[in-house]
């Protein structure tokens, strides 16, 4: 049974591949959980920082052999490059902006909310503070973008730079 009340084998839910990038090994490993928790079908790539996560998406560096993320899952609070500018660099690069960005911050800043929705961020989650709404949370997120929206094909194509 899941967090939901429900049993996870009446969804049907797709393969995805999914980018997390966040700082907090602690964070990060709780996500990771979360994800197998709510029954995970698929990749779960992790990068800590923003500068990472812009070559992940771009395939640079270690990242050329990569998969191109279904979906990201972006904190704000990162090391070298904060979230909103990696957010902006995704937005405005024509072979990526189709990728979904949920992005997840402790703040309640109103301006932070306000930016992340004017980068075109898809949607803005403050992360729960207890275990049990936070395994909902990724449970929630895991069911709604692999079950219920309708994703974006990937650009045809080998070059995404």
């Amino acid at each position: 049974m899941s967090a939901l009340g429900s049993p996870r084998s009446r969804i049907a839910c797709r393969h995805l591949d999914i980018l997390v990038v966040e700082s907090d090994p602690a964070e990060l490993y709780l996500t990771e959980m979360a994800f197998r928790e709510a029954g995970f079908r698929g990749d779960l790539h992790c990068v800590k920082d923003g500068e990472d996560a812009l070559m992940y998406v771009r395939r640079n560096g270690k990242y050329t052999e990569v998969p191109l993320p279904d979906i990201i899952f972006l904190n704000l609070a990162l090391p070298k490059v904060d979230g909103l500018t990696v957010l902006k660099e995704i937005k405005q690069t024509p072979a990526l902006l189709h990728i979904p960005i949920v992005v997840s911050s402790l703040t309640e800043n109103l301006a932070d909310i306000r930016a992340v929705y004017a980068l075109n961020g898809n949607c803005f989650i403050r992360k729960p503070l207890e275990l049990a709404e936070f395994l909902k949370f990724i449970e929630t997120c895991y069911q709604f973008w692999s079950s219920v929206v309708t994703l974006s094909p990937k650009p045809a194509g080998p070059d995404f730079h």
